[in-house]
């Protein structure tokens, strides 16, 4: 049975597992470490590896064996001495609570259930509520000898100086685009489709994924209609209500992701020829394509409006043809 938790299946961050191999193979893997990263770059998966390696009973040179109780446990998501805490939704916003804190020194006071040791792992740890941060940091302070922490996050910065000074932080890289094809492609998705995801992506595999799920390929080529259209004059009263007529069938989540194709679009061509550009595997479409720097500053500015007002409660087909129509009036 092959090992799924292995750095065999982990893609990119070739020298970051080299160095984390090394040192789960000395052991000496620190009793608390910041895996910093953009979102869907494995961050977790790789905790999860190294959870594995630190839980089997029978490690070689840094990889879990795969085939012990605590392997087992570990690759069918049971091991009852991994723990995860993840960030809970709100009103306002996503956090991590001072009650998920105290669970969790509830459940680090005691000994491990299978393993000689529990890994913690805070996923989302940027998003401790301020109560939630001092708390943790006390155990932190004071580690549980068999207990290890690994705190992921997306912004590192906004960690507390105290929390990130008290970790070792290990740094992952943007995945390239060759390797999230690779990726796309040996999962069944059509090429053409895995390049364009592969490139809008921005170094991220989990959001290559998640945009190949919820259609982000079909709304990147919309967003270039649209801006053609603006380009050549195009987009009329009667294509403005076409459209809000498909949009009022949208999610707002899909329509403001349209629009944020929509502003990376304007974006390149503002700065194709000074800046790395979002969508590089359309430069040839975008060197044709020219509008007065005022005008690409207020179609930007509109969709930040856009994105704002979508939030509220206003009707989603009446926002998505005032838009339309305000890029329009950008031209004049």
């Amino acid at each position: 049975m092959e090992n799924k938790l292995s750095w065999k299946n982990f893609v990119g961050n070739d020298a970051t597992v080299s160095r984390l191999k090394k040192s789960l193979a000395e052991k000496k893997f620190p009793h608390a470490v910041i895996f910093s990263g953009i979102e869907g770059i494995g961050k977790r998966e790789f905790a999860k590896i190294c959870a594995a390696v630190l839980m089997c009973d029978n490690p070689s040179d840094g990889e879990p064996c795969g085939t012990c109780e605590n392997c087992v446990a570990m690759a069918t998501g049971n091991h009852p001495d991994f723990y995860v805490v993840e960030p809970e939704d709100t009103k306002a916003t996503r956090v991590i609570k001072i009650a998920q804190i105290r669970e969790l020194q509830r459940e680090t006071s005691l000994r491990p259930l299978k393993s000689e040791r529990r890994v913690v792992v805070i996923d989302g740890a940027e998003l401790f509520n301020k109560a939630a941060a001092n708390c943790i940091l006390k155990t932190l302070e004071e580690p549980v000898s068999q207990t290890i922490f690994i705190l992921l996050t997306a912004n590192r910065a906004n960690l507390l100086m105290t929390i990130r000074s008290r970790c070792i932080t290990v740094n992952f890289d943007k995945l390239s685009t060759a390797q999230i094809y690779e990726v796309l492609l040996s999962q069944g998705i059509d090429a053409v489709k895995a390049k364009t995801l592969s490139v809008v992506a921005d170094g991220s595999l989990g959001r290559a994924l998640a945009l190949e799920k919820s259609g982000g390929y079909e709304l990147r080529n919309e967003a270039l209609t649209l801006v053609t259209q603006l380009f050549s004059h195009e987009l009329n009263e009667e294509i403005i209500f076409a459209k809000g007529k498909i949009f009022e069938k949208w999610s707002r989540e899909n329509f403001s992701e349209f629009v944020t194709y929509v502003q990376k679009i304007l974006r390149d061509i503002f700065f194709i020829k000074s800046k790395k550009l979002y969508n590089e595997d359309l430069k040839e479409k975008f060197e044709w394509m020219r509008f007065p720097e005022k005008t690409l500053y207020q179609m930007i500015a509109e969709g930040t409006q856009a994105q704002r007002r979508v939030k509220s409660n206003a009707n989603l087909r009446l926002l998505a043809e005032s838009y339309l129509m305000r890029l329009v009036r950008s031209l004049d």
